[in-house]
């Protein structure tokens, strides 16, 4: 029997300057729920960059993008081209520009189950999280493993081996309780998507571009 079909994921984070690299936790009148959120890991509260924070996101992307520029021009040649920026069209300013909500839930509701090791700002590097989104019993199942990767949280050298007895899985919900998946356009190489829950509560994640791409596919 063939095994199901897994794919990285984790939570989306913000590419436009005011939520580079963030994300944030909402209620349905956009409150803040992170601290309501039992047994997850404390982090620092989210918060729109100001006009000088954003200023210095695009300072470092333009700096980040003449150093990058020659790896580009390699890659273009040897038939592989690259972009420093494939995001898609803006769609909903509100989360994504002015906010950034990766999960959107009212208390109870689906998406406040989901487990915090999705954040990749709160799991060590080394934890590796995925999805298994068409289990043969109807089950979506949310697992994590350690990887023995060298490097660090910034730089890491391949994906390492997995630690034996390290796999744990993080969440399950019947598959009947996803009311389908759609690809976010406004991000890099279209890789974010957004789960849509029964109860009106959704999730946006992340993968690798192919990866979403068929996330989305099992789950609509």
């Amino acid at each position: 029997m063939a095994l199901p079909e897994r794919y990285r994921v984790e939570f989306a984070s913000g590419t436009a300057a005011s939520v580079a690299k963030r994300r944030s936790f909402r209620d349905l009148e956009r409150n803040d729920i992170e601290p309501a959120l039992p047994g997850w890991p404390p982090q620092r509260a989210f918060a729109v960059r100001g006009f000088f924070g954003k200023l210095g996101r695009h300072a470092l992307t333009a700096v980040s993008g003449l150093l990058m520029l020659p790896l580009y021009i390699i890659a273009d040649a040897l038939g592989s081209p690259a972009s420093p920026d494939r995001r898609g069209k803006l769609e909903e300013r509100a989360n994504e520009v002015d906010d950034f909500p990766v999960m959107w839930a009212g208390v109870g509701e689906t998406a406040r189950r989901l487990p915090w090791q999705l954040d990749p700002s709160r799991r060590s590097w080394r934890t590796v999280t995925e999805i298994e989104p068409a289990g043969a019993d109807g089950v979506v199942r949310i697992l994590s493993y350690e990887a023995t990767v060298r490097g660090n949280r910034f730089v890491s050298w391949g994906d390492g081996e997995r630690v034996p007895g390290s796999e744990t899985v993080l969440w399950t919900s019947p598959r009947t309780d996803i009311a389908g998946a759609e690809i976010k356009r406004f991000s890099v190489a279209e890789s974010d998507f957004k789960v849509s829950f029964r109860d009106g509560s959704w999730a946006r994640l992340t993968s690798s571009p192919s990866g979403a791409q068929r996330i989305v596919a099992l789950l609509s």
